[in-house]
């Protein structure tokens, strides 16, 4: 018998959009209906995503009440992974896109990987949200936008593969001949042409890894002349620490014809002379970095809040964290993003591609 396949209202909504873009608005999804009935303890270890969790935790309880969250935030999202194969836990929220080390020791005593699931769109500018990563250049600079494959070719170095899941293959990997070291490179004339690249960007650990996933296929090998800063809460005492403050990043650009960098628009719209690259997935259109674009997901350097759990791929995903992803998916957990306002609901086609995870 063929089998027939059922899109959901936010689905074929979703499809009648551009293909890049889609609308993220919480009342076009299905509503919850509890699949099972739930009781007793849902471990929850890692982050609260700045409360996002707690919020999600009261509208699931009203409509399994016989459950109680067991919540453990010590750790924050660097111990959610570990509190999946160490403790047991049910989910494991992550603000942070899991690393190889984390993801490699659940393999190591799993035999397989923990599940990701997306559960809302990573905020715009503000500072604990998960921002968008901007690329900016100094406001002389003639360039207007770049493809993602050619930020990799300007930050990135040659690399004898990358990472999928935690498995290292050649797929990935990009021979010397493709570095664009010159402005040149990028197709500018006249005296940008012979002129050398300067790049900057962060050092500090979720910023990092978020560039390095979506554009490096996780490899840790960075243009030569890359120059690193990171978040002032994480500088050293003193006048050496502050030489690698995040806003000298942007000082220095502000200076530098030639550089180009990577980081928050939380700091970069306070430096008037660097400006704001547009950016594409290769073949797709140029996306200048708005909250909209940020919204619907078109622009291309978006995140991702997560919620990791153990689930073997030869079993069902067990009923407590299932349950509790299926709402935080649903029409109402969508809308407690909405509501919550530090994140953005995720659009129909997202949401049902998560859904099919927990099949």
């Amino acid at each position: 018998m063929k089998k027939t396949t059922v899109v959901s209202v936010a689905a074929w909504m979703a499809l009648a959009l551009p293909v890049f873009a889609q609308s993220p608005d919480p009342n076009l999804l299905s509503p919850y209906h509890p699949h099972t009935r739930i009781h007793g303890a849902i471990r929850v270890y890692g982050g609260n995503l700045k409360g996002q969790v707690e919020i999600w935790e009261q509208g699931f309880l009203r409509f399994q009440p016989d459950v109680v969250f067991a919540n453990n935030f010590t750790t924050s999202s660097e111990g959610s992974i570990g509190g999946l194969y160490a403790l047991g836990v049910d989910v494991a929220p992550a603000g942070d896109d899991a690393k190889i080390p984390e993801k490699l020791g659940f393999y190591q005593v799993k035999g397989y990987l923990p599940l990701e699931i997306a559960v809302a769109t990573g905020g715009y500018e503000k500072r604990g949200t998960l921002w968008a990563i901007q690329i900016v250049v100094n406001k002389d600079n003639p360039l207007t936008k770049l493809t993602m494959k050619q930020l990799d070719d300007i930050f990135g170095s040659e690399r004898t593969g990358g990472w999928d899941g935690i498995l290292y293959t050649s797929k990935y990997a990009r021979p010397a001949s493709e570095n664009i070291r010159t402005w040149g490179q990028l197709g500018l004339t006249g005296e940008w042409a012979s002129h050398p690249i300067q790049t900057y960007g962060y050092i500090a650990p979720g910023f990092e890894i978020a560039f390095q996933r979506k554009v490096f296929h996780w490899s840790d090998k960075w243009n030569e002349n890359y120059k690193e800063y990171v978040e002032t809460r994480e500088i050293a005492p003193g006048a050496e620490g502050e030489k690698v403050d995040s806003e000298r990043m942007y000082e220095a650009l502000s200076k530098d014809k030639y550089g180009i960098a990577w980081g928050p628009l939380l700091h970069s719209k306070d430096y008037p002379n660097v400006k704001q690259i547009d950016l594409s997935e290769d073949g797709g259109p140029y996306v200048p970095l708005t909250e909209a674009n940020v919204q619907n997901r078109s622009y291309p350097f978006k995140r991702d809040a997560y919620i990791y759990i153990d689930r073997d791929p030869s079993k069902p995903v067990d009923d407590r964290a299932g349950e509790f992803l299926r709402y935080i998916l649903s029409r109402e957990g969508q809308q407690d993003v909405q509501k919550f306002g530090l994140y953005y609901p995720l659009p129909g086609g997202v949401v049902d591609e998560q859904l099919k995870k927990l099949q």
